[in-house]
């Protein structure tokens, strides 16, 4: 029983210390100081340090305001590449759908549409650059991350950021 134990906690604690920590920049330079808000452990904070406001909480497929896991907190749901206001099935609470590298408005993947590209920067291997519509020039893009989010981090980082 106690080996079951010790392995349940030791795998607890791994999967606690995979989770990396995503910065949001408002330019491609990164500078430290320029953070926007950053994701850690899951919880979004604004600005750089560990002291910044708690905006979010993402919790596997969702997105809870401010420091909670509670139902009565969830702000939004990602089901199947589709942002869902609150904990809602219906169409009509679908804000934003992500297909393909490329965030749309709304229930939707017609290109007029297009909210955001996301690309990879080329010359940085751990940088995602977020481009505003259907464009990849480097003269428009909107803002930068800095690590591996998942999907729903990534929707709670431009949430964060009010980009979303």
């Amino acid at each position: 029983m106690r080996l079951i134990l010790t392995c349940a906690l030791a795998i607890a604690s791994l999967s606690s210390f995979a989770q990396t920590s995503t910065y949001l920049y408002p330019s491609t330079s990164l500078r430290w100081n320029e953070v926007i808000c950053h994701i850690d452990g899951g919880v979004v904070r604004n600005g750089n340090g560990w002291r910044g406001e708690i905006l979010y909480t993402v919790d596997r497929d969702r997105i809870y305001s401010g420091f909670s896991t509670s139902t009565f907190n969830i702000a939004y749901t990602l089901r199947e590449g589709k942002l869902h206001i609150g904990d809602s099935y219906f169409t009509d609470a679908i804000t934003y759908t992500l297909e393909q590298d490329v965030i749309y408005v709304g229930d939707s993947n017609f290109p007029l549409d297009i909210a955001y590209t996301i690309r990879p920067d080329l010359s940085h291997p751990d940088v995602i650059n977020i481009f505003k519509e259907n464009s990849i020039s480097p003269f428009d893009i909107v803002a930068t991350l800095q690590g591996a989010p998942s999907h729903t981090e990534l929707f709670a980082l431009l949430l964060s950021a009010g980009l979303l």
